[in-house]
């Protein structure tokens, strides 16, 4: 990592993000009375041990990949588009971005968290697969939609009424999945690369519209996954819902501690064990995650011929992003994953605190989107894009507010075991409502937007607290589920999905007020240039052809 004003200013901006989450989990654990994450009852143990040490790699693993992916994955994707772009060639275009967002979803570590919940051993890739195609698919209709100059509402309307016309006929408990699946899609990985890819393109392709087609990419391809997975629910209708169900009955009734995101760390010994374990993971998964990308770019540059000094830079990154990755999952996998599990069986043990869960989760919720790499990555992007007019602070606030209200909402509705259909419905009417008088490029802006909330924090903290609650909360007490596997499937996923529809909202009243402040200030403007005898009637001298 080479030290300049950059990096520190990168590194400054990880200690700010990191910090706050670490500080609030830490008030909450010491504050709520009888509250303990630990396995003897305890205030402080090796949980929290593990928790405080997982700072340091949090840090530097946010640094370095923010470092790393401007450099590489953001800037390659610069490179497709406006490499494919000059040569004209839509078939060309169509292909590659297809074949990298299969690459890249199949490579998506938090998609593998989620998929991983549902399979005996390992991540379903079945699942993974499925989501990939609907991403390759709709990131190709992303560029169709700015070939075609239509507004990014109208797909946004006919993409959701398709997936509420399959919710009908899908399998219930199986649609928390579907769009927990959407969010978990556009993660690390694939994030800076279908924004940066879309940038490049609206701008070769957009015409005077280019800056509102610059965004919606990456909601465009969560869009696309949640369709997909959708499609996949009404294949196991009747055949494979059963088994999914009864294997994730099985995950949390285990007391071996074989599954990680159920391994509960009861002495210092299992805690660097824990460390080792994770660490051994993230090799594995960022591996996998970077080498499709290492190898596309490897493939592509053939055609692309770039040399010297700029590959040197793109190899460089890809190092900092790999490096940051590692760091940053094992921080998070074995600091978050497993003070957010006993969160959320604590409280599921202890209903009379209600209230307090409330306020955990929305605390939690909001300082989490300080912490996500992707939300950094999107800001940056609509802070360039509108030439410093949407500031980065605006975005992140208005993301970390989003957030919150989700979390709280799904606290609701998982305890009084209401279906997702009552919540994600309504919201995405409103939001559909709200687009059709949203300005285009905000539009754009708050359905990337609900992409990139749902990454890396959802995954490792949010879903595993509300797969804890919800198991002990069921454990004994179906509600109106045939199953143990059933109610975790309908309640303890489906956190993901009313994330990513709250910032689509968030975002889209900014723009409505961004319009509102700009008309008064025009007003204001235009009452102080008229003075208030401007009615009367003003002589103006005229040219005397005589004088002369």
């Amino acid at each position: 990592m080479m030290f300049d004003k950059a990096s520190f200013a990168k590194l400054k901006e990880a200690v700010t993000a990191i910090l706050p989450m670490m500080v609030v989990i830490l008030i909450i654990n010491f504050a709520v009375p009888g509250l303990t994450v630990e396995s003897d009852g305890s205030k402080f143990g090796p949980v929290i041990t593990s928790l405080l040490i997982s700072i340091v790699p949090l840090i530097l693993g946010t640094a370095l990949f923010s470092i790393g992916v401007e450099k590489s994955i953001a800037k390659i994707g610069e490179i497709v588009g406006t490499t494919l772009t000059k040569r004209k060639s839509l078939i060309a275009l169509f292909i590659v971005a297809f074949l990298m967002g299969l690459l890249a979803t199949l490579a998506e570590p938090d998609l593998s968290v989620l998929a991983s919940r549902i399979s005996p051993s390992g991540p379903n890739w079945t699942l993974i697969v499925i989501a990939a195609i609907g991403v390759g698919v709709f990131l190709i209709i992303g560029i169709l939609r700015i070939v075609s100059g239509k507004f990014i509402k109208y797909w946004l309307a006919i993409g959701y009424g398709l997936i509420f016309t399959l919710g009908c006929l899908a399998d219930k408990s199986f649609f928390s999945i579907c769009f927990d699946c959407g969010g978990m899609t556009t993660g690390v990985v694939t994030v800076p690369f279908i924004i940066a890819l879309g940038v490049r393109v609206s701008r070769a392709l957009g015409g005077d519209s280019a800056e509102d087609d610059s965004f919606g990419f990456s909601g465009l391809c969560s869009m696309g996954t949640v369709l997909s997975c959708m499609i996949f629910a009404l294949i196991l209708r009747n055949s494979g819902v059963t088994d999914i169900q009864t294997t994730i009955a099985e995950k949390f009734n285990v007391t071996d501690g074989t599954d990680e995101i159920m391994r509960v760390i009861s002495t210092y010994p299992e805690m660097w064990a824990l460390f080792l374990h994770n660490l051994l993971g993230s090799l594995k998964d960022v591996a996998i995650s970077m080498g499709p990308i290492v190898v596309f770019f490897i493939c592509f540059n053939f055609y692309a011929k770039i040399k010297g000094k700029e590959l040197g830079k793109i190899w460089i990154g890809f190092a900092y992003t790999f490096i940051g990755l590692i760091l940053f999952f094992l921080g998070a996998e074995s600091g978050f994953m497993p003070v957010s599990m006993q969160f959320g069986k604590w409280f599921a043990s202890h209903t009379d605190l209600l209230w307090v869960f409330f306020l955990v989760a929305f605390a939690t919720g909001f300082i989490s989107m300080l912490a996500e790499p992707a939300v950094a990555v999107l800001a940056e992007q609509v802070n360039e894009v509108s030439r410093g007019t949407i500031s980065k602070i605006s975005i992140i606030v208005v993301l970390c507010f989003a957030t919150s209200l989700s979390i709280g909402l799904n606290v609701v509705r998982v305890y009084f075991d209401i279906s997702l259909l009552y919540f994600v419905i309504p919201l995405f009417i409103i939001a559909i409502g709200l687009a059709l008088i949203t300005p285009n490029i905000y539009v754009g802006i708050a359905i990337d937007a609900a992409g990139v909330a749902t990454g890396t924090m959802a995954s490792c903290f949010f879903l595993p607290m509300f797969l804890g609650f919800t198991s002990v909360l069921y454990a004994s007490d179906y509600g109106t589920h045939a199953s143990l596997g059933e109610a975790i499937m309908s309640n303890g996923f489906g956190v993901v999905g009313i994330m990513s529809i709250m910032p689509i909202i968030a975002m889209e009243c900014v723009g409505i007020a961004a319009v509102l402040k700009t008309k008064v200030a025009y007003l204001r403007a235009y009452r102080k240039a008229i003075e208030p005898d401007d009615s009367q009637i003003i002589h103006l001298p005229t040219y005397d052809e005589g004088a002369n």
